[in-house]
């Protein structure tokens, strides 16, 4: 835990305060019992006021400050002179005074052209509603276009206007999932009774708000890569489409969706969803190549644009064909310090390279000292091989070795998996060194064990010539049995308030529905039930449409959250 303390200066220092001894003394205020006016603009005055209001309570424990100015644009004394931004100025470079090596750290207001050298930063107090949620990623996003990329917004919205009159907790949810898509991840709100943003307080959502925040945390790596891109290039992290795709006309009509990074193209929902369906529109445009729906596994071909459907539960974003994604582990609890397992996500749909960065995550010496470690992944017939090469580079504190955890979402279980020319044993509950199949993600996932970071990692994937063939079969069954999962409670809640609670759910359903739980059985099988699944998919609508102990309500939901998976 850090701990920061909101800074509201402009009112100077007052007798009431229990500094004001001090700082008097320490400034030769010569008007005892009166108010000492804010002038941060004064070298003296700034000189003490560091001295005997800051420093002492930096020495008890506050890591860093948050600058709030909100008050009067320009110094009193000094014409011209932005209050932001020399605030800004002076607590960076007195942080960086503090703790020589360091990196300086301020938390602080837009203060004007170059207040970029000064991060991080926040946008100010914006009103919990959907239109603000809905602009935010425009505006976001093209801060990148002066340098000003390090920044976020109060997630749930900072305050109320008169007529709401408690949290929108879909409102909240929707703000956590693209929260995790901007570079600063923070709720915070006015004190406000009628606001909340624990999100224990909201049980019904609760879950899915924890999921919001386990993806950013495990997103870490792949953020910190973006941040170093963004160092030695100056491209901010989160920039609009046309950095990507200056050519085309529509990078530049499409304010909603933007890059995080240079893998995944990403975007908020920005209004409720239906009260039957419970599916919310977005409307994507997909720039040129193949692009990987993290939320449903499914696949979509660039130069068109989508209009696709959502449950409150998924967090749309896509990922290049081809692309690793670096990610910490699910269990990860601490960004302080790295995880001693690094998950590598091989997106579907081609080869692809990542070229991963680590350095101490303290000190200035990530500008010579730090390390990169070079990810490839190669397909050649029936045959997956990746290459995680020696470790480049090195930096204070760095591990000598790791674990690395393997994953490779829509693609059948392999014939056989080596590491480093040793075939690794499959299991159901695997260990290190060993590999299991995920039937809900359809994914791989390979377990290399402990390996020295100094020496190559070689892992090969054999498929045999009906999962390389077929691959394309995989894509958004993912996304059908994960929604199966709230379906299956009220499929059972519609059922028992009709007739008999116990009553069992429709074969048709049920075989659809519990298909990844076969696969989870017996992986070696899945040709079979992939086979079946489409079959099942089509019989199950039949029969539910003959249901006459269900509403036509809830057959209608049933139809849109199953079938608008593309």
């Amino acid at each position: 835990l850090k701990v920061a303390l909101n800074l509201h200066p402009a009112s100077g220092i007052q007798p009431y305060e229990a500094v004001y001894d001090d700082f008097t003394k320490e400034y030769e205020w010569s008007e005892k019992g009166k108010s000492v006016p804010f002038k941060i603009d004064e070298r003296k005055w700034a000189d003490a006021y560091f001295k005997t209001v800051l420093e002492p309570m930096e020495r008890n424990g506050v890591d860093f400050w948050w600058l709030d100015w909100q008050q009067w644009k320009e110094s009193k004394y000094t014409p011209g002179l932005s209050n932001t931004f020399w605030l800004n100025h002076t607590f960076f470079n007195h942080a960086e005074r503090q703790n020589p090596g360091l990196r300086p750290f301020i938390y602080h207001r837009w203060g004007g052209l170059g207040s970029h050298r000064y991060p991080l930063a926040f946008s100010g107090d914006t009103y919990a509603t959907w239109p603000m949620l809905a602009y935010l990623p425009y505006f976001t996003a093209t801060a990148s276009n002066v340098n000003y990329g390090w920044w976020g917004h109060d997630i749930g919205g900072h305050m109320f206007h008169k007529t709401q009159k408690a949290t929108d907790p879909e409102l909240y949810t929707r703000w956590l999932q693209y929260g995790v898509f901007t570079p600063i991840f923070k709720t915070h709100s006015t004190k406000d009774p009628r606001i909340e943003r624990c999100i224990w307080c909201f049980p019904d959502h609760m879950f899915l708000m924890r999921d919001a925040i386990r993806l950013r945390y495990t997103l870490a790596p792949y953020i910190y890569n973006a941040a170093r891109e963004n160092y030695d290039t100056g491209v901010g992290m989160c920039r609009p489409m046309y950095y990507d795709y200056p050519e085309s006309d529509k990078a530049y009509e499409t304010p909603e969706q933007f890059m995080f990074g240079n893998d995944i193209l990403a975007t908020t929902i920005t209004q409720p969803v239906d009260s039957i369906t419970g599916l919310a529109p977005r409307t994507i445009w997909f720039p040129e190549g193949t692009w990987f729906d993290c939320a449903t596994g499914s696949m979509y071909e660039g130069g068109r644009t989508e209009e696709l459907h959502y449950t409150l539960a998924e967090n749309p974003h896509y990922a290049k064909a081809g692309s690793i994604i670096p990610m910490n582990p699910a269990t990860v609890k601490n960004l302080q310090q790295p995880c001693d397992t690094l998950v590598l996500t091989f997106i579907p749909g081609g080869d692809g390279q990542l070229r991963h960065y680590e350095d101490d995550g303290m000190s200035q010496q990530y500008k010579t000292n730090y390390a990169v470690t070079t990810v490839t992944k190669k397909q050649e017939g029936n045959t997956v091989r990746v290459r995680i090469s020696p470790r480049e580079g090195s930096f204070a504190g760095a591990s000598d070795s790791r674990s690395y955890e393997l994953r490779f979402p829509a693609v059948f279980p392999p014939k056989s998996v080596k590491v480093n020319g040793k075939e690794l044993a499959y299991s159901r509950f695997p260990k290190a060194g060993e590999w299991t199949y995920d039937g809900y993600t359809l994914a791989p996932v390979i377990y290399t064990g402990t390996t020295v970071c100094d020496a190559p990692v070689e892992i090969e994937l054999a498929f045999d010539d009906y999962a390389t063939a077929h691959q394309a079969d995989l894509y958004g069954m993912s996304g059908v049995f994960k929604r199966c999962l709230d379906l299956t409670v009220e499929f059972k809640t519609e059922q028992g308030a009709h007739s008999e609670p116990y009553l069992m759910l429709p074969e048709e359903y049920l075989r659809v529905s519990q298909c990844p739980n076969f696969i989870l059985e017996e992986p070696f099988r899945i040709a079979e039930f992939i086979g079946a699944y489409a079959k099942n998919k089509a019989a199950l609508f039949e029969k539910t449409d003959s249901m006459t102990i269900i509403g036509d309500n809830f057959k209608q939901r049933l139809k849109a959250v199953i079938g608008s998976v593309k």
